[in-house]
């Protein structure tokens, strides 16, 4: 989250009243990835053909300005795959939007560049001298080999922590700056969860964790929406209804230490509810049992304008870019159609959209991550050479851990 100006102050007190602002967008840029990583599928779905034109971009910063939109991230898919992400970051800032684009800081994975015969870092200094504040980049592991594993694309630890430690250098000290390590928790990793939340402050960001959701079976993907999105990987699977009791001793022993940290003021982004929910989900299958928000206290929209109330909903509303969606977004018919489909939808555990909930809820969360983004940073960040040498591990730990594969 970023340092909010008077204005978005008063868009999110009407969201805390009303909870009919729609405080945050996620729009996917574009599907085009240079990794697949094992529980994502977005990228199979690329189409550089299907992307807006840096005209519709700007018309779509300005609309989502009208609507009192506060945050919005851009996501992919690779944001940086788009050849219009400089265009877009400019763009969404220019209409006063607070801005964060999702990268997985890995320019060259499974033989293809970002984008060919133009450099990663430049572009992302770019960005950053565009007036762009945060990054959300992924990392899953301190174990190089593992992560490697998890990205399909040897070199990707390396890469994606260079891009960290760059860009910790450039903001450590930019008021309003908060970039994030984004961390899925899976059957790999719940041991690490503790060291990667002090990996995240001694590079100068911060850390969001998000429990892995897989699909049920390998065929799942001919019959669910959401097969679009992830995938069928056991090995990372740890949600289930009746999980052994070694596993429920595993998840609590990790979710105990980085609620403990939270509480002491270590630089993790969920709020408290939103640990607690992931908690009981990753040791019983089971979602949030609080109403969904989705399409009123935000949104989604789709590389070619397409919008939906979220990822796992079907596209049957009216186009973003339609000069009528303004209209329509603000009609009955719009919100029975809305309310419909967030009763029947069987939840999620996306941070961007049950944070935001548990924000508007409870108010827990947001003065949590204010508090946060205005904490004092002393020191320096460390550099790549550093936090290579301190952090990576190199030891011959298996792929999946001794204690998962009990």
């Amino acid at each position: 989250m970023l340092r909010f100006t008077a204005r978005n102050y008063a868009r999110i007190a009407k969201a805390a009243v009303t909870r009919s602002v729609p405080v945050y967008a996620h729009w996917g840029i574009t599907h085009r990835c240079n990794l697949t990583c094992k529980m994502c599928g977005i990228w199979r779905y690329g189409d550089e053909k299907e992307e807006l034109s840096v005209d519709e971009i700007r018309t779509m910063a300005a609309k989502m300005a009208r609507l009192g939109v506060v945050q919005v991230s851009i996501g992919g898919g690779e944001p940086f795959a788009s050849a219009r992400i400089e265009d877009a970051v400019e763009a969404f800032i220019g209409q006063g939007l607070n801005l964060r684009v999702l990268t997985n800081g890995v320019p060259k994975g499974n033989g293809r560049n970002v984008v060919e015969g133009r450099d990663y870092l430049a572009r992302v200094d770019h960005c950053i001298d565009l007036g762009l504040k945060n990054f959300s980049i992924s990392l899953d592991s301190l174990y190089p080999a593992r992560f490697d594993y998890i990205c399909e694309a040897e070199g990707s630890w390396d890469a994606a922590v260079r891009t960290m430690t760059h860009i910790g250098q450039k903001l450590y000290h930019v008021q309003g700056a908060l970039p994030t390590i984004n961390c899925v928790v899976s059957n790999l990793n719940l041991e690490e969860l503790p060291d990667i939340v002090r990996f995240a402050r001694d590079i100068g960001f911060a850390v969001s964790f998000l429990p892995v959701e897989l699909l049920a079976d390998a065929k799942a993907g001919v019959r669910n929406w959401e097969a679009r999105f992830i995938r069928y990987r056991p090995e990372m699977g740890v949600a289930s209804n009746d999980s052994p009791a070694h596993v429920q001793a595993r998840i609590d022993a990790a979710y105990d230490q980085i609620l403990a940290m939270k509480k002491d003021g270590w630089p993790i982004l969920n709020s408290t509810p939103y640990l607690e929910a992931s908690r009981m989900y990753l040791k019983t299958g089971r979602f949030p049992a609080e109403g969904c928000d989705a399409g009123r206290l935000y949104f989604s929209v789709a590389p070619n304008g397409q919008f939906t109330i979220c990822h796992r909903t079907v596209h049957q509303h009216l186009d973003f870019m339609d000069p009528g969606f303004e209209d329509y977004f603000h009609s009955a018919v719009y919100e029975r159609k809305r309310m419909l489909e967030a009763a029947s939808c069987e939840g999620c555990m996306r941070a961007c959209w049950i944070d935001t909930s548990s924000m508007f809820r409870t108010m827990e969360g947001f003065f949590e991550t204010a508090k946060l983004t205005l904490a004092r940073r002393d020191g320096e960040p460390l550099t790549f050479e550093q936090a290579k040498e301190r952090w990576a591990r190199t030891d011959a730990a298996p792929i999946v851990p001794e204690a998962a594969a009990k």
